[in-house]
């Protein structure tokens, strides 16, 4: 058996998923912590976010499909209950609130189209570890919500959240876009697949830079790239992750990748590793510059996926690069926290930039890992 396979399943199943199925989890108030300190203790004084609810029982309905940890599927249900109970206060076509204090109540009410995402994207993994007969239902309802909620008032994507801003974002598009595609697969309704294609013709017509080969973070009302900075951003860890998003949505569609994505790997793979680092940087600028050298777990998570998407596409195994990239990711961020935690951010000298480990980062290393494992595990 390949050497990372057994060191991946190792630590799923030996650490992560008892650490996070235990101290991540609130046992007197139910739903998942947002955080542990750097000593694996549960912090208990933030909210919890929807989006991490979301996440979490993500990580753990896929645990339970790949046997990965014996408790996974009540871990898994006793996160949907939290969320179900207390994130819709006023329905679930009023769409599900930000955040909630500890005990349920509701700490931030706006809707937000990324934490939508997230939810859609957990009720499919849900669904499909539970098979809930309740659940393809309450998918077409959340995605109604979101569309009839959250839809731009140009015409054209979603807004940010329900409080005013006409900014438009590329991420929570990407999201969504991932959400639509796993709902698609959970049911096998065709409804869900016509809503990625239309978010798909959104990334080929709005989100795409076709000057520059890039998809830029920030955009005005009208898909333009926000003035100053933050229409300068350009996250590599997000083309890889599109990249991967792509191959999926070619794969349901029988299609081949499109050429826009090619374009997002070859610039990642030109730019986004400055010093000759393995590791993926935070930021770069459109035309290939750096912006902000540190860097976070999670873009090493999407270059792994971005690797063996395009091993895919060429016919071949993933091969010595994409080790390359788990090995540095153990090396940098998992190898020197507690046990089944991660380091989540460094700087560009490897130093830690974080005090805490944040619950949402599961949600990018189970996802790589579980690619990495199918790739290389005969079905």
């Amino acid at each position: 058996m390949h050497s990372n396979v057994v060191r991946i399943r190792s630590w799923l199943s030996d650490a992560a998923l008892p650490l996070w199925s235990d101290v991540g989890v609130d046992r007197k108030n139910g739903g998942f912590v947002e955080r542990l300190t750097l000593s694996a203790e549960p912090d208990l004084a933030v909210t919890k976010r929807l989006r991490v609810q979301a996440r979490q029982i993500y990580v753990f309905s896929h645990a339970s499909l790949l046997g990965l940890n014996e408790n996974a599927a009540e871990t898994a249900s006793q996160g949907y209950r939290f969320l179900i109970e207390n994130g819709c206060p006023d329905g679930v076509e009023a769409g599900f609130v930000h955040a909630l204090h500890r005990d349920g109540a509701v700490a931030d009410d706006r809707r937000d189209s990324y934490d939508h995402a997230f939810i859609l994207f957990a009720l499919s993994w849900y669904h499909r570890a539970t098979g809930d007969p309740a659940i393809p239902a309450l998918l077409r309802r959340v995605t109604d919500a979101i569309w009839q909620l959250l839809r731009h008032p140009g015409g054209e994507g979603f807004l940010i959240d329900t409080r005013g801003s006409l900014e438009l974002h590329q991420n929570p598009h990407m999201h969504l876009f991932e959400a639509v595609l796993a709902a698609f697969e959970a049911t096998q309704d065709a409804w869900f697949l016509d809503r990625a294609n239309e978010l798909f013709t959104l990334f080929r017509t709005r989100i795409f830079d076709r000057e520059h080969g890039v998809v830029r973070e920030f955009h005005d009302a009208q898909w333009q790239p926000l003035a100053g900075g933050p229409g300068r951003i350009v996250e590599p860890g997000h083309h890889c992750e599109w990249v991967w998003l792509l191959k999926r949505h070619a794969d349901r569609t029988g299609t081949t990748l499109c050429e826009e994505a090619w374009q997002l790997f070859d610039f990642a793979e030109r730019h986004g590793r400055p010093r000759g680092s393995v590791l993926l940087c935070d930021q770069l600028r459109a035309d290939g510059s750096l912006l902000k050298a540190s860097t976070r777990s999670w873009p090493q998570t999407e270059a792994i996926k971005a690797d063996i998407a395009i091993a895919e596409c060429r016919q071949e195994t993933p091969g010595a690069r994409t080790d390359a990239i788990v090995d540095a990711l153990f090396g940098h961020f998992l190898d020197s926290a507690p046990k089944g935690g991660w380091i989540d951010w460094i700087d560009a000298d490897g130093a830690p930039l974080v005090q805490a480990m944040p619950a949402s980062t599961f949600y990018h290393l189970f996802l790589a890992f579980s690619e990495y494992l199918a790739a290389h595990e005969p079905a």
